[in-house]
């Protein structure tokens, strides 16, 4: 190969590698504020949170089937499913939607939450004297209400229902009264099944 042509080739190597140097972008020594005039090359702006889809639920009275013991039907509620936020929207009772269906909450209007605090998986829930007006079957439902509805809260199993910070003994599924925690599954038959109906099988 000719000297000349040597030559030609160094110099043409050193002005591309100056070119490409010329093309790069130096990082920043230090931050440094940016042009506004510059700021619409960045990342757009974030877009808004999504609404809620109503994942959380309460747990509302549905109307008697003939003779059959009334249940309860979950319904959904934007809400979040923290103990004071969901047990209130409980306490609000049904919406207007909910009436047309027929769905009642047993629990009295005047009702209110006083407190809720978790110790483990027990969510202590602290409400006023008026539930103490109901007896019998509305006892029993009002109660259910509030233990399914406790017990969508993540990490709650059971509920320590208690009145002005007293704690009492409260009818299960079987009606009878007793003290201590309460569990959905005190409650066996009184929530509503989520499977479809099915038609009889003919012969």
């Amino acid at each position: 190969m000719k000297p000349s042509s040597i030559v030609r080739r160094l110099v043409t190597g050193g002005l591309v590698a100056a070119f490409l140097a010329a093309c790069t972008i130096a990082p920043d020594a230090a931050p440094r504020d940016v042009p506004s005039d510059e700021r619409t090359l960045l990342v757009a702006d974030a877009t808004e949170g999504a609404e809620t889809a109503g994942d959380a639920r309460i747990y509302l009275v549905a109307p008697a089937e003939g003779s059959q013991q009334r249940q309860l039907r979950s319904v959904q509620r934007d809400a979040i499913a923290r103990p004071d936020a969901l047990l209130g929207v409980l306490l609000s009772g049904p919406n207007q939607s909910e009436l047309d269906s027929r769905l009642v909450s047993q629990i009295p209007s005047r009702t209110r939450l006083l407190s809720t605090r978790s110790v483990g998986e027990t969510l202590f829930v602290d409400v006023s004297e008026e539930i103490l007006e109901l007896t019998g079957e509305a006892l029993t439902l009002a109660v259910a209400q509030i233990v399914f509805t406790a017990s969508e809260i993540p990490g709650v199993q059971t509920v320590r229902l208690r009145v002005d910070g007293a704690d009492q003994s409260w009818p299960r599924g079987d009606g009878q009264p007793r003290p201590g925690s309460l569990r959905t599954f005190d409650f066996p038959g009184f929530v509503e099944s989520s499977q479809p109906a099915y038609p009889a099988v003919r012969a």
